[in-house]
């Protein structure tokens, strides 16, 4: 999969000025259109430069587990506490259960990070074999920047890094 990330810099335009007239919910087809309409509204005074990213890759964090983390304990993503329980664990909340299987346990955690709805939009999470891959929703080294520290028990965690922007194309507008 190739990643781009467009930037648009409307001088004093507003980030809600383009949000009122241009819908860029995923699978509606006409926001191209839209977007290109809301670029032709710019007035001439006003300057328009877009910048796209192509080849940008998204950062990924390591959460390794080797043992059992022990009950309350927890650990940050994005300043959102993730938090270890015996059982009963509410992924939505923000908890996980442990086991003593190091891949049920990782599991746990992945599908704690995927349900805080904070998160979404931030990170994902997958699981495999004891070891949980946070990835930047985002792709571009500002991913590099998110935080994921841990002081669970059995439990390690690898920084967020591999973030890239790619390479930048300029189209001015103006």
């Amino acid at each position: 999969m190739s990643l781009q990330r467009i930037v648009i810099d409307t001088g004093t335009g507003t980030a809600a000025d383009l949000k009122s007239k241009v819908n860029l919910a995923s699978g509606k087809h006409e926001s191209i259109q839209s977007l290109s309409q809301f670029m032709a509204s710019i007035p001439e005074q006003q300057s328009a430069l877009v910048s796209v990213n192509v080849g940008a890759v998204k950062a990924t964090g390591l959460i390794t587990t080797a043992a059992t983390a022990v009950n309350n304990e927890t650990m940050t993503i994005c300043n959102v506490t993730i938090t270890a329980k015996t059982s009963g664990a509410v992924a939505a909340s923000g908890e996980f259960n442990i086991s003593a299987t190091v891949a049920t346990q990782a599991a746990s955690i992945a599908a704690a990070i995927n349900a805080v709805s904070s998160l979404v939009g931030k990170v994902s999470a997958t699981s495999a074999a004891g070891v949980v891959t946070v990835t930047a929703a985002v792709p571009g080294v500002i991913g590099d920047a998110i935080q994921l520290a841990e002081s669970l028990t059995g439990v390690t965690v690898t920084a967020f890094t591999g973030g890239s922007d790619g390479t930048a194309y300029s189209i001015d507008l103006r």
